[in-house]
């Protein structure tokens, strides 16, 4: 977390980032910088040779926008289209925008090589903790393993059915249009998948367990109470780690697409406070209140509230570029 941090100080104090509006048969080596729009001067320049929209066959919809153009000096030809970037020292290109006359283009530009390479190494650095967290013999999630053979056997079938249709359901309604629609330019990339797929299951395991915390609630038998919250606490660690595993994919993937790894998008800020939660929920062997049963349950509902709301609420409500989601 600390890496993390840093590399975000880094991002906002020394990364760069701008725009550089191209037009046909024209050359440009300065871009408007984001933080006081001033121009910046680039060592090198860019002409901007042809700009095409790409449709889907027997359709109007776009499938993907293209500017081609020759870095100079060297008359070096370039493509640069939805996440096919231009990487040159150090200096980052994406599509952004373009012009209605389809006679100019408008690209992103961003420069940090610190910020970003401490960000991806505190990612790697978390994802090893992570996966040591299940091999440690004194972790919560061992001790939590250890303890469910004393839960019945129909309970853990009962239990499997009911995670494994929620999977299911959950992989059907954030899917739907990832299998059955054509996919928008930003979408098309080797990530959506591993993105969206880690963060279903973990969605489908936090809803088992508000389920769990709810019928730890209604039922009177405390010996039952205590058998919900270890098998919500078996789900609880894979459950935030594939969340991190996600939001960290998605971050990777927006730096692909939109030069910036993190943007404080609605839904990129809810899915942070999700984790959040849930990761303090994590640390419930260190809080005494979170020991009890029924704390824990309670905590498991109002938290799941945090998973509704990234999913349904931001979509429907706050929108942002996330809102094909």
């Amino acid at each position: 977390m600390i890496l993390i941090l840093a590399g975000a100080l880094f991002t906002y104090f020394r990364g760069e980032s701008g725009s550089i509006h191209l037009r046909r048969s024209q050359a440009a080596d300065t871009y408007v910088s984001d933080k006081d729009g001033a121009e910046t001067a680039l060592p090198f320049s860019l002409r901007l040779e042809e700009f095409r929209i790409d449709y889907y066959p027997d359709s109007e919809m776009p499938q993907d926008y293209v500017s081609e153009l020759t870095l100079l000096p060297g008359n070096e030809r370039i493509t640069i289209s939805m996440n096919h970037i231009l990487k040159k020292d150090g200096y980052r290109f994406l599509q952004a925008d373009y012009d209605e006359d389809l006679e100019g283009s408008i690209l992103t530009v961003s420069r940090d090589p610190w910020g970003t390479g401490l960000t991806y190494a505190g990612y790697l650095v978390l994802t090893l903790a992570m996966l040591l967290c299940f091999c440690a013999k004194d972790s919560g999630f061992r001790e939590a393993i250890r303890r469910l053979p004393a839960i019945p056997r129909p309970l853990r079938i009962a239990l499997s059915v009911l995670a494994g249709g929620l999977l299911v359901l959950a992989f059907f309604l954030i899917c739907r249009k990832i299998l059955f629609q054509p996919l928008m330019p930003v979408l098309r990339s080797p990530l959506l998948w591993m993105h969206v797929l880690v963060i279903i299951v973990a969605y489908a395991l936090f809803a088992l367990m508000a389920l769990n915390g709810i019928a730890g609630l209604v039922i009177r038998s405390e010996e039952k109470r205590i058998r919900l919250r270890d098998i919500s606490l078996v789900a609880l660690y894979p459950a935030v780690f594939l969340l991190a595993v996600g939001i960290m994919v998605g971050a990777v993937w927006a730096n692909i697409s939109w030069g910036c790894y993190w943007s404080w998008d609605p839904k990129e800020t809810w899915a942070l406070i999700t984790f959040l939660v849930y990761a303090f929920i994590l640390h419930g062997r260190v809080l005494k209140p979170l020991q009890r049963p029924r704390v824990f349950h309670a905590l498991c509902i109002a938290a799941f509230l945090c998973v509704l709301i990234t999913w349904l609420g931001v979509n429907l409500v706050l929108g942002g570029m996330h809102s094909y989601a």
